[in-house]
């Protein structure tokens, strides 16, 4: 029997045997251990060339003004270039689906609004699947205010939906697209209200708002930014689709107020959104970087500028806040039949 307490001699070539395995052993374990600082380097320099931002809309309207405001931003954070591109057309499904057709690298992102939400229940088919994107970041929430022309002869809600009663078939209000939150406020008003409105949709909202300043359509559900047409008395503020008035506008009635249109709630809202494909270490990247864009003082003071409520919701608060949109304003397009073939 072997003496274990003596060291044990080996033969010279298994000893060499044993030094090489240890060798291959070695070289393998600091390989292992240098993948980890790889992909942690790797994580660390991105993004190391620009990154796309599409924005579904045309230029100079309100999605795109958010942005190009943060997109600078985020060049500032990340060092890169960030390139906003407008992929407007079929309520902006197009841009939506340019974005889910991209790499999955996380060098794309989307800038989104409620018809992220609502496409996949009015159209028949989408030239992309829902499930291709996830969300990443909310920034801004948008009452929509209930906007008549100065020639429509009413000063409040109650008056607007008793003239609407008495002359059928007269009023109309524009809308940026089937599926828009003007579009969808102005559904949910008419149907608590029990009256009927011609819709017109417009592909943005420069456009609509010409019209609407011209007179060639009656309403417009926009934000607090288009306050500014009031004091030139060619539009009336009548009221604002938030439960309670706005801290900014403290004169300004809501809807509910009127007693004529309860239920009313709606905003318009934008967040960023990119390819569920990305790896998720790089979706958190993505995230945190607009979140920090977001919190800061001067975006918050922008974006009450442009007429929104700051936020700054993560992906899972904001995929929750994504489930309760689709649930509301199912309800609304199917009590309204809204279809898009």
């Amino acid at each position: 029997m072997a003496n274990l307490s003596q060291p044990v001699v080996l033969p010279v070539t298994c000893a060499r045997a044993v030094q090489s395995i240890l060798s291959i052993l070695l070289a393998m374990l600091c390989t292992g251990l240098a993948l980890p600082a790889r992909a942690q380097s790797a994580a660390q320099t991105f993004p190391d060339k620009p990154v796309q931002v599409i924005v579904p809309y045309v230029p100079a309207g309100l999605t795109d003004n958010i942005g190009r405001y943060f997109a600078a931003k985020l060049k500032d954070i990340w060092g890169q270039s960030v390139v906003v591109e407008n992929k407007p057309g079929a309520s902006a499904t197009l841009g939506a689906a340019a974005v889910a057709r991209a790499a999955p690298d996380g060098y794309t992102l989307l800038l989104g609004s409620v018809g992220m939400a609502t496409n996949p229940l009015m159209f028949k088919e989408l030239p992309y699947r829902a499930t291709d994107l996830t969300p990443l970041a909310l920034v801004g929430l948008a009452p929509n205010v209930l906007y008549v022309h100065s020639s429509v002869p009413v000063t409040s809600v109650k008056e607007l939906v008793e003239y609407a009663k008495k002359n059928p078939g007269k009023l109309s209000f524009a809308s940026t697209g089937f599926g828009s939150s003007p579009h969808l406020a102005a559904e949910l008003f008419a149907a608590n209200a029990g009256i009927q409105i011609l819709h017109v949709p417009y592909k943005g909202t420069s456009a609509a708002m010409n019209d609407f300043l011209g007179g060639q359509v009656s309403m417009f559900f926009d934000t607090m930014q288009s306050m500014k047409y009031t004091q030139e008395g060619k539009i009336r503020a009548l009221g604002v689709t938030t439960e309670k008035r706005l801290a900014d506008a403290p004169d300004l009635p809501t809807v509910q107020e009127s007693g004529v249109a309860p239920g009313v709630i709606s905003s318009s809202w934008f967040g960023y959104f990119t390819q569920t494909a990305v790896p998720q270490a790089r979706r958190k990247q993505l995230a945190d970087a607009l979140l920090t864009v977001a919190g800061q003082p001067g975006t918050q003071e922008q974006l009450k500028a442009f007429g929104l409520i700051p936020v700054a919701l993560g992906p899972d608060a904001y995929q929750s806040f994504l489930n309760a949109e689709s649930a509301r304003w199912g309800a609304v397009i199917k009590a309204q039949n809204i279809k898009v073939e």
